[in-house]
């Protein structure tokens, strides 16, 4: 039998590689290990997420926010300062701001006199207390009243009631010989007020007749009263009145 010759054995190989070639082209040729399998028509690939990170058995921190912190601090209101105090004793004299009627005021410690008047047929006398730069004071059966309050520039200011009719006040201080006088004499009471100009207004009551009292002349320490000389005691926070 003859040998083939190197040129017939590549020609042979060259042929077979062409038909493989051939077959696999009309699909004769099978690939090794499982075909894909189709999706169904319309449906879409959803990407599977990643599992979360192993935590090898430690806890995950929590954050707790402190509690609200718990005052009982209470708003408070300040108290206004405390205004000016009343002298040791003084007396205050002037008029009313609306009506005829004229006031003088006597303070000693903590006691407070008043004796008010229109110089003709209307007098009251007043008794109360005088603390704190404010007064009250009241006539003996309670119809007529008095509240003052000391302000900064030591006027005495406030309010009398008198008849349930009220007349406010602005007075000063009145220095000796001015001042608020007194004078008795039997059935007859004589009361004066000297204001720091001078001018004197008071009344003389006696039974229930009243009229403008007489001229006091402090440095006789009195006055004549009906044909006779009434000694005039000078009226303090401390006087009382029957």
């Amino acid at each position: 039998m003859a040998q083939r010759g190197p040129l017939v054995t590549a020609v042979v190989v060259v042929g077979g590689l062409v038909g493989l070639m051939t077959a696999n082209a009309a699909g004769g040729l099978v690939a090794a290990g499982p075909s894909p399998t189709p999706s169904p028509a319309g449906a879409t690939q959803t990407e599977t997420p990643p599992p979360p990170p192993a935590n090898n058995g430690v806890p995950a921190p929590t954050t707790t926010a402190p509690p609200p912190v718990e005052t009982s601090d209470v708003p408070t209101t300040k108290a206004p300062p405390p205004g000016p105090a009343f002298p040791a004793e003084a007396v205050y004299a002037g008029k009313t701001v609306d009506s005829p009627l004229y006031i003088a005021v006597a303070v000693k410690g903590t006691d407070a006199s008043a004796y008010l008047c229109d110089g003709a047929a209307v007098e009251s006398w007043l008794k109360g207390s005088a603390e704190n730069g404010t007064m009250e004071l009241s006539s003996k059966d309670g119809a007529n009243t008095l509240t003052g309050r000391l302000d900064a520039d030591n006027a005495l200011k406030g309010a009398l009631m008198i008849g349930g009719v009220p007349h406010e006040f602005s007075i000063v201080v009145a220095p000796p010989p001015a001042g608020l006088y007194r004078g008795e004499n039997g059935e007859t009471t004589t009361g004066w007020i000297i204001l720091p100009s001078g001018k004197q207004v008071g009344i003389t009551r006696t039974g229930n007749r009243e009229a403008a009292a007489p001229a006091l002349d402090p440095a006789k320490g009195g006055a004549t009263v009906g044909g006779k000389f009434v000694p005039a005691q000078k009226v303090t926070g401390e006087t009382s009145f029957g």
